[in-house]
């Protein structure tokens, strides 16, 4: 069994090289991100993640397992809350405070706090694991807390006190759309660091929605949806992204998932807070955007791209939702670049 000793160390950088040195990848940095790419005997894959704010980490751990691998999440002296997500299978959590093991299943969320740092991440031989860690570091001093850190420990204050915490959630797949859109970043630099940094962030408030959701027992579209159904809708909702211009009706998309309309209404509200209907609205409206933006077509051309039928239509909603109407939009686009 692989064991990965990361140690306490408040940096980021001592933290990655550690990592490193038990994986024997290739380690690189850009504008505060760590990335290591892992390709021998022990995985295959890549661990990356970077300090967000003053006192919060995130870790995303994206490998494949030839050995049994250990993680201890005790790489910060300050002893953090760590927010847990499971994309993809599951992982065994070790806390030896309690001498237990428990799984953290697939799209499952998981909270987990030990004052003596004693809590061991376990990926088994032969598994494919995804697994986002967001930790808010408590700082020793008080008056180092940032008022955003102060007020989620705040919320957690009486567990904090007790020592040791576990929560162990129900399974949200609204993370998961968000761990795609970190995926599908493809800007560089500065801009890129903003942009994980923004996510991440809404990946923690997320999460910290779902644990009260989950204590107060308010989650009601959950009980009425299965993991199965949330994963197809949110798998539909990736697919009309991807495809625009393609005809959708509600009728027709029931009988492509099998979910009847009422609880396909209650999926999409779920997880994209919207109707079917606006859902596809939307999308077509922000990839419209994009053409706009970066292709020279005439409005009309954009139009039929997207699958609207009516330029007035179009125009009507477009105004609606940036204020704007597209042809003036693209006027300024085009007046901005000939300027530039």
């Amino acid at each position: 069994m692989g064991t990965l000793k990361l140690g306490n160390t408040t940096g980021v950088t001592e933290i990655f090289t550690r990592l490193n040195n038990q994986l024997h990848g290739e380690m690189s940095q850009n504008f505060g991100e760590h990335l290591i790419t892992v390709k021998n005997s022990l995985a295959n894959g890549t661990i990356r993640g970077m300090k967000v704010g003053r006192h919060k980490l995130f870790l995303e751990i994206d490998l494949y397992c030839k050995e049994d691998v250990e993680i201890p999440l005790n790489s910060i002296n300050s002893n953090p809350l760590h927010f847990l997500y499971s994309y993809k299978n599951k992982v065994t959590l070790k806390l030896e405070d309690t001498k237990k093991e428990q799984s953290l299943e697939e799209f499952q969320t998981a909270i987990i706090y030990s004052r003596n740092n004693n809590t061991i991440l376990q990926i088994k031989k032969e598994e494919h694991v995804k697994i986002i860690i967001i930790s808010v570091c408590i700082p020793q001093k008080a008056i180092n807390v940032s008022p955003i850190v102060g007020n989620i420990l705040s919320l957690f204050d009486k567990k904090i006190k007790e020592g040791s915490f576990t929560y162990f959630g129900s399974y949200n797949l609204k993370i998961a759309d968000q761990v795609n859109r970190l995926d599908a970043i493809d800007e560089e630099g500065v801009v890129r660091n903003l942009f994980i940094e923004g996510i991440v962030q809404l990946i923690l408030g997320i999460e910290i929605q779902h644990y009260q959701n989950d204590i107060n027992s308010q989650d009601e579209v959950f009980g009425s949806l299965t993991k199965k159904e949330l994963k197809i809708i949110q798998e539909l909702g990736q697919k009309i992204r991807n495809n625009v211009d393609t005809a959708y009706n509600i009728n027709a998309l029931t009988l492509q998932t099998g979910i009847p309309a009422a609880k396909l209404q209650e999926g999409f509200k779920y997880l994209f807070g919207r109707t079917v209907t606006d859902y596809i609205k939307n999308a077509r409206l922000e990839f419209a955007l994009g053409l706009i933006k970066t292709r020279d077509l005439t409005i009309s051309e954009v139009v039929y791209s997207v699958g609207f039928s009516s330029r007035s239509y179009f125009s009507k909603i477009f105004k609606e939702k940036y204020n704007c109407c597209p042809k003036l939009y693209q006027d300024s686009i085009k007046s901005l670049a000939a300027s530039a």
